[in-house]
């Protein structure tokens, strides 16, 4: 795999359909403030996401956060999960399913309150969650990422090819799918410029392939 792939996705009014469909069920939304104290992983910048996630929620919280919200996302955006999972099945050459009793595959939704903040250097590594329970062993993760709505129309992602490596960025598109392994240092562009009455919406999600069948298993 290449280290960031980018792939031809949606078109960027489609994205935006998505985008105000996201912030249309704001009353769902999980806080990432760093105020809530159920967080298993203290984030950087305050924003929000619609699904459990696994690297914030601590295990209990994952499961029950996932349980609240799956059916939620899956009737809202069952075209879009649909072709996010038919592109990634076509890229990877996998039978790509959800994990059952994972989060479903979400949302990062960042507003004017992140704005001038700094995100974290970080590798993705949500497998580590021990609210996860995996139908089969698993190997080879992947992560991936469609903006799907950027403050004026600008965002990307700062990463490196190692620790010591000099920081490149990357320009997102919205429409497109970003996909990578994620075990590469990398963060939301720096710094975060987000103006009053803007957002940033993300489709996030996390994979990772199976050690004995042609499966991969989605989750956010």
């Amino acid at each position: 795999m290449d280290l960031i792939k980018e792939i031809l996705f949606i078109s960027k009014e489609d994205a935006e359909l998505e985008a105000a469909k996201v912030l249309s069920m704001s009353p769902f939304f999980y806080s990432r403030s760093g105020e809530d104290v159920s967080l298993g992983t203290e984030p950087s910048v305050r924003f929000s996401t619609l699904g459990a996630s696994s690297y914030l929620d601590s295990p209990k919280d994952y499961v029950d956060n996932a349980e609240a919200t799956n059916l939620l996302i899956e009737e809202a955006f069952p075209e879009l999960m649909s072709a996010v999972k038919d592109v990634l099945g076509f890229v990877l050459d996998k039978e790509i399913t959800d994990l059952f009793g994972a989060g479903r595959i979400g949302f990062h939704i960042f507003d004017d309150r992140a704005n001038g903040q700094e995100a974290q250097w970080h590798i993705d590594m949500p497998f580590q969650n021990e609210g996860i329970v995996w139908e089969e062993p698993p190997t080879k993760p992947f992560s991936f990422t469609v903006p799907l709505r950027l403050p004026r129309g600008v965002g990307g992602l700062d990463f490196k090819e190692h620790e010591q490596g000099e920081s490149r960025y990357l320009p997102y598109t919205e429409g497109n799918l970003y996909l990578s392994d994620g075990l590469f240092p990398h963060r939301i562009a720096n710094p975060i410029q987000i103006r009053e009455g803007e957002h940033r919406v993300t489709l996030q999600g996390h994979g990772v392939f199976s050690s004995v069948s042609d499966k991969a298993f989605v989750y956010f």
